[in-house]
This record gives structure tokens, sequence and C-alpha cells, in this order.
């Protein structure tokens, strides 16, 4: 040993502990001042680059015609009259007044009944009055309110339900920072507001912006300190010492502290996705610290009589080699994540992951030695002291279960193998069926208020999930060309023909009600007017009436663009992706013509984008998870067969997720889409702490397979043991999340950690025995 380059190298790193130790409490102090500077965005925008055509046409939408994702109050009233009665209507007029004093909305584009427009025929021509004016005394006074609005299909379905029971009032944001801030005034004002018989919802982006970034808050303040206990219970059970409880501690503490801090100081924001990275790389790095530790006190416990500075560095030359392994293929399937993905949010999780795991190395492999030094040396109850050569007679009860398991995979390899096969053929099989599918809302639990105000509004109206179609001519009045409305028509007719497409609007619905009025409200005369010219002048009629600012949402100041608002009632891709697709279809095919194209915008368009890319980016993820970690193990151990039996426990795993999200019906989209690249670099380190055992008792010390085994499990294994309830309660308090895609991959990632550390110490033993491979053969230098 003394003549290893490893050796040597930690026999000068002990030299300077004291040294060593201030430089890296100066590193984790830092970053760690960058903390209190984090940032959240829960936007769904923020899947996207801010240059893709998607968000860049629906930014356009918002500057052109101020719309965006708006908050939205639904008032449903299930009495007979339904909302058409004077109290409903009265309670809308004062909130639409209350709300526009809201700061951050816009007063001037809040839309209910209290704010629009009835346009009906006179003879002169047109009137244009609101549909109510305060106070409303008698029910019939309400009726005629609902007689005048229901015979203005455009605001059937939009404003107010076919049915009458309930309406809307819709707010457009002046600055969607602020959405959070008034989803909140919104709550508090429907809380404050005495109903008869009226249900109030809030829903909106807004609000799921404003949930998700309160769900962080409170998964941190929560599940954080949680993690950290029982770490610390672990970390005591391990080998009850104080160096054995506060060195990995000190290790965490430096991942959780320069991950987040670096991403704090280069002002990348906290996102759903990074939400659960601090519990990730407490559960990670503290892996790390419990091998060197077994490894250290083991070697005490063997060797009494021997200089502490030798134990420490006999220790460190033993494990820097898994130790390593095991950190760099965590960060090869971070990395593998950020690098498949084009998704800022997978991007920053996959590289700040890395940088959390690359400190945790570090500090375990210059910190650790370093305090060893430093602290006086207490052997572990663990260990026994000047036990017999056997280890499983040298172990607490921790080691002795351990090494009954091995005994057991080992002397029957043959069902073990059976059971890889059978997992092997199903994960295949589950694999085909996997569908790619999200939405918003799913964020939530059905018992929450925002998913019950969703689910009421989808029902009840048109839908909460906008598709914006901006249509664009090449000249000034270009939109009142008779051809071109009617090419507008036919589209929004044909959108309506799509499933989960309820409603579709434009200043062809205005046109409409318009040739109505000025033709003595004639139901037949709901139609396109004749000519372009007889447009403008409606438009000029109406001016003459009301405030030509009306239109502001529908149509652009030179009528030469237009925006067609598509109403879904279902925000999951599966649905939107047969929308757009088909709409993309027609529209090349049947709309864009000379002088006239339309371009899909909106929230389910931008959805749509990024929702696309989850599917790809987890394969291509996955691929590059698996292909740079089997690399770099095959390199380490100097054996192709040794990487690949490496990555078969890990494969068992994802192959066996592939199987129950499959054959479940459990769809890939953003909370499940990681769980496999994190999955393979998580799972193969306990496969690696197996093999460079197996390697160093076999191939260097000349043990036979049957004795390696019987060393290998009660002491590498325990150590696996605690890595691995490490681990598994890490991402297992995942499932304690309130955010539904956290606790999602919490529970998968756990699932798939418990296949591959039992495969590491069933059934990889059992490969191991049957095929003799090569790299275990006897070295006679080491002999």
């Amino acid at each position: 040993m003394l003549t290893t380059k490893a050796y040597r190298f930690f026999w000068k790193v002990t030299a300077y502990p004291k040294t060593i130790l201030i430089i890296s409490l100066l590193s984790i102090l830092g970053t760690a001042v960058f903390l209190p500077k984090i940032t959240k965005d829960t936007s769904s925008e923020s899947f996207m680059p801010d240059d893709h055509p998607a968000v860049v046409y629906r930014e356009k939408v918002k500057d052109i015609f101020g719309l965006a994702d708006p908050v939205v109050v639904a008032i449903v009233n299930e009495g007979p009259a339904g909302i058409f009665n004077p109290h409903s209507l009265h309670l809308v007029n004062r909130l639409t007044n209350q709300i526009v004093d809201i700061a951050g909305v816009d007063p001037e584009r809040i839309t209910s009944l209290a704010t629009e427009n009835n346009i009906v025929g006179t003879t002169d021509g047109m009137l244009v009055e609101p549909f109510y004016e305060e106070p409303i005394t008698t029910q019939n006074e309400a009726g005629k309110v609902r007689d005048a609005v229901m015979n203005f299909p455009l605001y059937v379905g939009s404003l107010v339900s076919e049915s009458g029971n309930a309406t809307l009032i819709i707010a457009e944001l002046i600055d969607e920072s602020a959405g959070a801030k008034v989803y909140a005034a919104l709550l508090e004002l429907a809380k404050n507001t005495s109903v008869k018989g009226e249900k109030i919802y809030v829903a909106g982006e807004a609000a799921v912006v404003e949930y998700l970034g309160k769900y962080i808050d409170t998964d941190t303040q929560r599940l954080n300190p949680i993690i950290a206990i029982i770490v610390a219970i672990i970390l005591f059970f391990s080998y009850q010492t104080l160096a054995g409880l506060a060195l990995p501690h000190l290790v965490l503490l430096g991942a959780v502290a320069i991950g987040l801090g670096s991403m704090s100081a280069m002002g990348v924001p906290f996102y759903i996705i990074t939400g659960f990275l601090p519990v990730l790389l407490i559960a990670i790095s503290v892996t790390d610290g419990i091998h060197i530790m077994g490894e250290f006190y083991e070697e005490a416990a063997k060797r009494p009589d021997v200089d502490k500075r030798e134990l420490v560095v006999t220790t460190m030359a033993r494990m820097w080699r898994p130790v390593t392994i095991a950190s760099l293929s965590d960060i090869a399937g971070f990395m593998g994540i950020s690098f498949a993905s084009f998704m800022p949010p997978m991007k920053a999780f996959g590289l700040y992951a890395s940088i959390g795991v690359l400190a945790a190395l570090l500090i375990s492999l210059f910190a650790i030695p370093a305090g060893l030094m430093l602290f006086k040396l207490k052997p572990s109850k663990a260990f026994k002291h000047n036990a017999p050569k056997n280890r499983s007679k040298s172990v607490d009860k921790f080691g002795l279960v351990m090494g009954k398991l091995g005994k057991v995979a080992s002397n029957k390899p043959g069902w073990a193998l059976a059971v890889t096969g059978c997992v092997i053929a199903a994960g295949v099989a589950g694999a085909i069926k996997l569908q790619i599918n999200d939405a918003r809302i799913d964020n939530f639990r059905d018992s929450e208020a925002i998913h019950k105000a969703d689910t009421a509004i989808n029902k009840l109206f048109d839908g909460a999930n906008y598709l914006d179609i901006v249509i664009e001519t090449t000249e000034p009045e270009g939109i009142f060309d008779t051809g071109h409305l009617k090419r507008i028509e036919a589209l929004q007719t044909f959108m309506k023909t799509l499933p989960h497409v309820k409603g579709a609007t434009s200043i062809v619905d205005y046109l409409k009600q318009m040739n109505k009025a000025v033709n003595e409200d004639k139901p037949e005369a709901y139609r396109l007017p004749d000519n372009s010219d007889i447009a403008a002048q409606y438009f000029l009629l109406y001016s003459m009436n009301s405030d030509s600012t009306d239109f502001e949402n529908v149509i652009d100041y030179d009528h030469r663009l237009a925006n067609v608002r598509v109403a879904m009632d279902s925000g999951y891709y599966s649905d939107a992706k047969i929308v757009i697709e088909t709409a993309q279809k027609y529209i090349d095919e049947q709309f864009n013509a000379p002088g006239i194209i339309a371009t899909l915008a909106g929230r389910q368009n931008v959805n749509y984008h990024w929702i696309k890319q989850v599917g790809k980016s987890h394969f291509r993820g996955v691929i590059i998870a698996f292909m740079s970690i089997w690399i770099m193990v095959s390199i380490s151990f100097r054996s192709v067969v040794a990487g690949l039996m490496a990555m078969l426990p890990v494969s068992m795993a994802v192959l066996l997720i592939y199987a129950v999200m499959g054959f479940a019906g459990i769809h890939l989209g953003v909370g499940t889409s990681m769980f496999a690249a994190i999955a393979i670099g998580l799972g193969v380190d306990f496969a690696v702490h197996v093999i460079d055992r197996l390697i160093v008792v076999v191939r260097e010390e000349g043990n036979t397979l049957d004795n390696a085994f019987e060393m290998l499990f009660p002491s590498t294994g325990r150590a696996l043991l605690f890595s691995f309830s490490a681990v598994f309660f890490g991402f297992g308090i995942l499932a304690l999340s309130q955010t539904l895609p956290i606790t999602r991959f919490g529970i998968l990632v756990v699932v798939a950690v418990v296949v591959s550390f039992m495969s590491s110490v069933t059934v990889l033993p059992a490969l191991v025995k049957v095929a003799q491979p090569r790299f275990l053969k006897i070295n006679k230098e080491f002999k």
C-alpha cells in the first residue's frame, strides 16, 4: 500500500488537517451567503426558452391584444333563476368594482356582465348599451338581462354558462409577475363576500403559480428538517460515534450550500422541478461519508494498535475509487438530464445537482480524512474489537442480516437470474405502452380549491384553457376583407368540431351581432355582412355609440391583425396535441392564402410544445446517463464486462418502473420524466461498491468467490444498507410533498432505488457466481 499513488496522496492530505477544514468551511460559507437571495419561478413559461416561437407568439398576443393568462372568478347560483336574479347581478357588479382596485389588475381589461355592452337594433340603426345598470331590484328586470345576454351568442359559454346558472369575471393583469398577489387578494375578497346561494371560485394561471410558490415554501420548511433528522438518526445508528455523525453532516451541508448557493449566485430561480434539490442532495451526499466511515471503523477494529494517521490513509486509499466512481455516476445521471433537455428547469436541475454532488465528493475526499485526524479515535460499536478474520463474526446485527441475505443470493443464483429475465421482459413491454401526458392542474389534488375551481369552470363554461390563433393580413383594414372574414369564420367553425373545444370567439362574432342589430334583430341576420365596406361602417356606427377600444382584445388598431381565442375544457397534453396538430394542418392546407396567414399561440400552445419535449428528453437523458456511466465504470474497473454488470441492477430498476407505469396507465410527465436518469445515477452506486470490494478480496487478496461473499456482505453490505436507508428515506420523504409531481417523482425513485439495492446484493452476486468474469481472476501481483 505504501507504494501506491493514492496512499502517498492521502498521506499529504492528512498532513494539513486544519488548513483543509478551514478551506472547506470557507467554501461552504462563501456560497451559502447567496441562499437568502434565491427566487422562485413556478410559471409554465419557465419550461421554455424565451426565443421559442411558441413563447414569442404568446408575447405577441399579449402585447397587441392585451391577452395573456387572466385570473378568473366564477359565480355560480343553482337557484331557479340562476345568476339572473337581483342579488347575483348586484354581486357581479360589486365584485367587478372591487377587482378594479386590486393592485396588479388592469382596470381597463376586466370583462364581466357589469362591463360588457349589448348590441341591438334601433330605427336609427344600432344601439350599444350595458346589459344592465344598478340597481336591479326585481326579478322581472333580472329576467330582461337574461334575455339580452342569451340573445348575444358571443357571450353564451364564454361569459355566461348555457344554462344561465354561472357567470365569469375575467381580469387581465398589468404584469404577470403580480399574478400570485392578485390571486391571493381575490381569494380574500371571495372569502369576505356575503352570498345568498352563490358559490365563488377563483382560477387561472396566476392561481397555479401562487399555489406552487406556496407549496415550494411549505415543502422547504417542512421536509428539509424531517430529512435532516432522519439522516442524523441513520448516521448515529451507523457507527454511534461523534465523528461518524459530524463528518458526513459536513459533507451534506457542503453539498446543499454549494449546490443551491451557486444556483442563487448565478441568478437561477427555484423552479418546481428544482424544489426537491435540497432533499436530493442531502440523501445522496451522506452516502459517501457512510462508506468511508464504515471502512475506517472496520479497519480500526481489525488493527487497534495501528497509528490513527495510518488508518485514515489506508481507508482513503482503499475507498477513494468506489466513492469517486459512485459520485461521478450520480453526476453523469444528472448531466444526462441537463444535456438531454432544452427546458431551463431541467437544465438547471441537472447542472446544480451535479455541482452539489461534486462538492460532496471533494469534501468527502479531503475534509473527512482531515476531520478524522482531529477527532479522538473512538472505536465504533458496529465492529468488534480484535475480531476474528471471519467478518460475519465481527459486526453487529445489521451486518449479520446483510450476511444472511448475501448467503442466500450466492447459494441460489438460479432464481435470482430467472427473476431478472422476467423483470426485463415486463419492463420492455411496459415501456412500449408508456404515454406522454400532463396538465398543470395535475399539480394539485382533487380536494384543493384550485382544482375544484378548474373543474367547475371547465364544466359550466367553454373552458379555462385557451389557445389563441393570430390572424395576420398584409394591408391596413385587411381584416374587413369579406374573403378574409369568411376564412376566419370557417376556421372558428372547424375548431369547434375538435374534441374538447367548446368555443371560439373573434371579431367575426361581433360583426354578426352588429349585422343582426341593424337588420331588426332578425335571427337569420346573424351572419357576416355582405362586403368589407359594410363591416367597416359597422365599426364606425359602434364607435359613435360606445368606446371603439372595446375590441382591443380581438383586433388591432390598424385592423390588420385579429385574434381568435379558442376555449378548451381540458388542459391535458393528450387533448391539446390533437387540437393543435389538427388545427395546424387545417391552417397550412386550407386557411393560409395570399394576403392572410394564421399562427397558433397562447397558453395551450406553449404547454403543448414543452410537454412534447418531455418524452424526447426522458429517453435521451436515459441513454446519455446509461452510456456515460457504463463507459466511466468500465474505464475505472478496466473491464467492459464489469461496467455492464454494474449497470444490470439499475437497468432492472428502470425497466420495472416502466412496466408499472405502462401497465398501470401512469403517464410520463414532468413529475415522472426525470426518475430514470436519476435512478441510474443513484442505483449504480450499490453495484459499484459491490464490484469494487469483490475485486479487492478476490483479485487482489486471492480469496475464493464463496469466501469473498462471506466477507463482503457483513461489512460492505452493512454500509450499503445504511446508504440505501439514507437514499430511501431521503426520497421517500418527497411522498409527503404538497406538490404532486414531486410526490410522484419521489415514489418512483424510491421504488427504483429499492430494486437497485436488492438487485445489487442478490442478482449481481448470483450473476458473478454463474459467469465467473475474467476481471475477478486472481492477479498474481497481489497474491
